[in-house]
């Protein structure tokens, strides 16, 4: 087999795992497993600013086999970040809606103590990361908090940002907090093409930032607002108002649509806004909504 640039890191990977031992050498240490990203070996080459042809050349000539153990024990572990020090981790537990309380608190700055963590990160996403584990420490940090991972990196579902709307806000105009959950139960992780974020927000003061999120829920008097496109990346966009005025279990029938036309057409590593940009605003509405038309468009 003949490793292409276009091919993901993760297939490579997966057809010879000896060519581990090759992005190890070359400094790429968080691709030491096939559980690693699935960028292509361009990006991957890119990213970590390597010669792409170097790369492949020396991938092509790798005989088959098995990676090394040295590169198997610093392979990287269960739902860790690596590092800027490429030594230590990261891991964020995954916290619905940034929403706790004090006795899971308790058991982070825990944990977080006894393995010597280099600090607590609260993150843009919600959720407390804990910085700086060692390699070793991290299966029984996670054995500690008795947690699952959140999906903090890699091509899949981030989780849903929501805002404290009626439950907590005296602004709050829609229930942001349950139907953000309720979001979160039902796709956080879910792997798609590339990278999706979400956000609720309860009212148009749009804390959680709707507007700039792969789905974008934005709730008004009347009813939610959907946007769809968002990003506050290197090329921002703000997303496409698609509908309005709709009740929450209407818009969880409109999420899974999107998301099931997304999963069906996005090409690898490409956000939602780029996919409606190349394909045309008119033909995403007229395959998920049926119609060219906004879904009872406010006036």
């Amino acid at each position: 087999m003949t490793i292409t640039r276009e091919m993901t890191v993760g297939d490579v990977l997966k057809a010879n795992p000896k060519t581990a031992d090759v992005f190890r050498s070359m400094g790429m240490h968080c691709l030491g497993c096939p559980s690693a990203t699935g960028e292509s070996i361009a990006g991957a080459a890119r990213t970590h600013g390597l010669p792409e042809e170097e790369l492949l050349k020396k991938l092509n000539a790798v005989e088959q086999g098995d990676m090394s153990d040295d590169t198997r024990n610093l392979a990287q572990p269960r739902g860790a970040v690596l590092q800027r020090d490429k030594t230590t981790y990261a891991i964020v537990p995954h916290m619905p809606g940034g929403i706790t309380n004090s006795a899971t608190l308790r058991k982070i700055a825990d944990v977080a103590d006894k393995f010597n963590a280099a600090a607590l990160k609260c993150t843009s996403a919600q959720r407390i990361a804990i910085v700086g584990l060692k390699h070793e420490d991290v299966e029984k940090a996670w054995d500690e908090l008795e947690m699952e991972p959140a999906a903090a990196v890699g091509l899949c579902i981030r989780s849903i940002k929501i805002c404290p709307a009626t439950t907590f806000c005296k602004r709050g105009q829609q229930d942001a907090v349950g139907l953000g959950l309720e979001l979160d139960k039902r796709y956080h992780g879910m792997e798609l093409p590339s990278k999706f974020k979400m956000a609720v927000s309860g009212c148009q003061n749009s804390c959680s930032e709707p507007a700039v999120r792969d789905i974008g829920i934005m709730g008004t008097p009347k009813g939610y607002v959907v946007m769809v496109g968002g990003n506050a990346g290197l090329k921002p966009r703000l997303g496409d108002k698609i509908a309005a005025q709709l009740e929450p279990d209407e818009v969880l029938e409109l999420v899974d649509k999107i998301i099931n036309w997304y999963r069906e057409n996005g090409k690898r590593n490409e956000r939602v806004g780029e996919l409606i940009d190349r394909v045309g605003l008119e033909k995403f509405r007229q395959d998920v909504l049926g119609s060219a038309q906004p879904v009872r468009a406010e006036v």
